[in-house]
C-alpha cells in the first residue's frame, strides 16, 4: 500500500487542504512553529476512534458550528495485500452483479491489478466513495448483488461462494482496506517514550504508540536473520549501543541496552533509563525491518536525536525502498540526509484563516541545492530564516550581524557569496539568474532576500546593471568596501597595541598620520581616492600591519574585522551610522532605483 494523497477538511488548522500529493518514498514537511505540521501528521492517526477536532475559521460568525472533520486518503493497494488481510477473516462479502458473479473476487484479491481507492473517515468509520462498484460495473444499469465467500486458510483462497440479493449490498472492502492502512501506518511523536517493559499480550503487530515493542522484539527473536539486521542497524545509528537484550520475566518482557563491549549482563541498562530518542530509534527500526511495507511517520526526528544520530537514522531509512516515509522538521540536515522526493512548506495564512501548503519536488530541491552551491550557499543558509542577506564575503558575514539593533527580533542570516565580484562584474546577471531560477520559486525561500555588495571593482554602469538585474534586491555600500569603515585611528591603535605591545608608532595620532601619508598608494578602480574613506582599505590595512609591526603580525580580515567592529560599537558607535543605515535599508526592503 502507498498513500498517494491526503485531503484534510475542517481539522485543526486546516479548513480544506485540497488533495496533497505524497511521494512514494520520502516526503518532508517544513514550517515554523504552530504552522500546522503536527496537525498534518495527526491526520494520519488511523487507529481507534477518530477524534474530530474541527477547524475554527475567522470567516465564520462567532459561535457558528464548524463543519465536521473529514480526512480523505487516496490509496494505491495491491489486490494481494487485501487477500493477506482477508485470510484472517472467516467470510468476506463483496458487491457484484449477475454477469460478474464471483469473478469480482479475482479482480479485488488475486490479480496484480492496482486499486486506486479513496478513503474517508469523519465521525463514522471509513467509507469509500467508489463503493459498491469500484469501477468494475455500472450500478445504474445492473442490479447490485453481494458475494459471500468463505475463507480457506489451508489453500489460501476462497472456499464456498454464495450470491445474495441484499439491499444495500454487504461490502467488506472498506473494512479490509482500512485494516491494511491501520496495521501498516505508524506515527512516532517528538516525545519521550517509556516502552521498555510490557505484558506478553499476544498481539501480532506493533501498537501505534509502540508500547508493546518488547513483546514484538521477543517474537522477532525467532527470526535470527531479521534480529541480526535489527541489531546491526541499531548500532549503526547509535554506535554506543553494542546489543539490544530482550528478557522475559513471568508475564512481562523487558528491553535492556548493552553499551559495554564485555557484554556483561550486570552492565546492561533498562531502555526506560536510557536517554531520549533511543526508544524511538528502536521502534522505527523495528518497523523498517519487520514489515514488508509500511507508512512510517516521524514528527521532528531532530528534536529527540543528536544531529549526527539523526543523519545516520535517515541514511539507514533511505535503504528501505519498500516503505513510505513522512517527516516533519525544522532542521536543514534532515532535508540533506533524506533527499526527499517531495518537500512541503506549511505556513499559517491569516487572510485565509488556515494552514496553506506549498510543494517542491525532489528535482526542485536538487536544483535549489546546486544553485545555492554555485553562489557559495547551502540549504542550511536559507532554511528557517525570515530574512537572508547574501554579502560580499566572510568578513561581512561575520561583522554584519554585530550591527543589528538590539530590538531586532527577525531571524536573519548573512551568507557569503562565492566570487561575488566575478559573478556580478563580468556577468552582471549571472548571480541573479542562478538565484531566481534555482531558489526564488522554492518553498524553502525566506520571505525576504537581499544582496549587499562592495563598490570596489565595479563601474557605475556595472552597478546600475546589477541593481536592474536584482530588481531592487541589491544595495551597494556607500564606501568602496567594508574595511573603509574600520580605518579608525583609536580602534586600530587599541588592536595593534594589544597584539604588539605599546609603541609610539601605533599611537592613535601616529596611525592617523600614517594613514594620511599612505592611503593614496592604494586606489580603487573608478573611485577617486581623496581620503581614507575612498581608498582600497583592505590593502591599506595589510600594509599598515606589516610596516608598523615590522611583519610580526599580518592583518586578518575576518578576525581583526570583528575585533575592530566590536571596539567601534562600544567606543564610537556613531562612526558606523552609515553602515547601520545600509543594513537597515536592506532589511526594510527599500527598492533601489539607481547606482548612486
Amino acid at each position: 500500500m502507498k498513500i498517494e494523497a491526503v485531503r484534510i477538511q475542517s481539522f485543526k488548522s486546516f479548513e480544506d487542504s485540497g488533495w496533497v500529493e505524497l511521494s512514494e518514498h520520502f516526503t518532508v514537511l517544513v514550517g515554523q512553529n504552530n504552522a500546522g505540521k503536527s496537525a498534518f501528521l495527526q491526520a494520519f492517526t488511523t487507529t481507534g476512534a477518530f477524534i474530530a477536532n474541527p477547524h475554527y475559521s475567522a470567516h465564520l460568525p462567532e459561535g457558528a458550528a464548524s463543519p465536521e472533520s473529514v480526512i480523505s486518503f487516496r490509496l494505491r493497494v495491491d489486490g494481494h495485500e487485501l487477500l493477506e488481510r482477508a485470510l484472517h477473516w472467516s467470510t468476506i462479502h463483496v458487491p457484484t452483479t449477475h454477469d460478474l458473479g464471483d469473478q469480482v473476487l479475482t479482480k479485488h484479491f488475486t490479480s496484480s491489478h492496482i486499486h486506486l481507492l479513496e478513503m474517508r473517515h469523519g465521525t463514522a468509520n471509513f467509507t469509500m466513495p467508489a463503493a459498491p462498484a469500484y469501477g468494475f460495473f455500472d450500478t445504474e444499469q445492473k442490479q447490485v448483488l453481494s458475494v459471500r465467500a468463505h475463507i480457506d486458510r489451508n489453500t489460501r483462497s476462497f472456499g464456498q461462494v454464495y450470491m445474495r440479493n441484499v439491499v444495500p449490498p454487504d461490502d467488506n472492502i472498506p473494512s479490509l482496506v482500512a485494516d491494511v492502512l491501520t496495521r501498516t501506518t505508524f506515527l512516532f511523536n517528538a516525545e519521550r517514550y517509556s516502552i521498555g517493559r510490557c505484558l506478553m499480550d499476544g498481539r501480532d503487530r506493533l501498537d501505534p504508540d509502540a508500547r508493546n515493542l518488547p513483546y514484538m522484539l521477543l517474537k522477532m527473536n525467532k527470526s535470527h536473520k531479521r534480529m541480526e539486521q535489527f541489531q546491526e542497524l541499531v548500532s549503526e545509528v547509535l554506535p554506543s549501543i553494542k546489543r539490544i537484550l530482550i528478557s522475559a520475566m513471568g508475564q512481562e518482557v523487558e528491553i535492556s541496552v548493552q553499551s559495554h563491549g564485555s557484554m556483561r549482563e550486570d552492565l546492561a541498562i533498562s531502555l526506560n533509563e536510557c536517554g531520549t530518542g533511543v526508544a524511538q530509534v528502536l521502534a522505527i527500526l523495528y518497523v523498517a525491518v519487520a514489515y514488508r511495507a509500511a507508512q512510517i511517520i516521524i514528527d521532528e526526528p531532530n528534536s529527540f536525536l543528536h544531529p549526527a544520530a539523526t543523519r545516520r537514522l535517515l541514511t539507514v531509512l533511505r535503504r528501505f525502498d519498500q516503505h513510505q516515509f513522512l517527516l516533519s522538521t525544522h532542521a536543514p540536515e534532515v532535508i540533506a540526509a533524506t533527499r526527499p522526493e517531495k518537500l512541503m512548506l506549511l505556513r499559517w495564512d491569516e487572510e485565509q484563516s488556515q494552514t496553506v501548503i506549498t510543494s517542491n519536488s525532489g528535482e526542485d530541491i536538487d536544483h535549489i541545492r546546486t544553485s545555492l552551491s554555485e553562489i557559495g550557499g547551502s540549504l542550511a543558509d536559507i532554511f528557517g530564516y525570515d530574512v537572508v542577506v547574501f554579502v560580499e564575503g566572510p568578513t561581512e558575514k561575520a561583522c554584519f550581524p554585530l550591527l543589528l539593533t538590539p530590538e531586532n527580533r527577525t531571524a536573519i542570516n548573512f551568507v557569503a557569496v562565492r566570487e561575488a565580484s566575478g559573478l556580478t562584474s563580468s556577468k552582471p546577471k549571472a548571480l541573479f539568474d542562478i538565484y531566481a531560477k534555482g531558489v526564488a520559486s522554492s518553498a524553502l525561500l525566506p520571505p525576504v532576500t537581499r544582496f549587499s555588495f562592495d563598490r570596489e571593482g565595479r563601474s557605475e554602469q556595472q552597478r546600475a546593471d546589477i541593481l536592474r538585474a536584482s530588481r531592487g534586491a541589491a544595495r551597494f555600500l556607500p564606501r568602496p568596501m567594508f574595511e573603509n569603515y574600520l580605518l579608525h585611528p583609536a580602534a586600530l591603535s587599541a588592536l595593534l597595541q594589544r597584539l604588539d605591545g605599546q609603541n609610539d608608532k601605533t599611537a592613535p595620532d601616529a596611525i592617523n598620520r600614517w594613514t594620511d601619508a599612505n592611503h593614496a598608494k592604494h586606489t580603487v578602480k573608478d573611485v577617486p581616492n581623496t581620503s581614507a574613506a575612498t581608498c582600497d582599505a583592505a590593502k591599506l590595512l595589510g600594509a599598515m600591519f606589516d610596516e608598523l609591526t615590522q611583519n610580526r603580525f599580518e592583518y586578518r580580515k575576518v578576525e581583526h574585522g570583528e575585533d575592530l567592529t566590536k571596539w567601534l560599537l562600544e567606543n564610537d558607535p556613531r562612526s558606523l551610522d552609515d553602515l547601520v543605515a545600509h543594513i537597515k535599508a536592506l532589511l526594510d526592503g527599500e527598492v533601489i532605483s539607481s547606482a548612486a
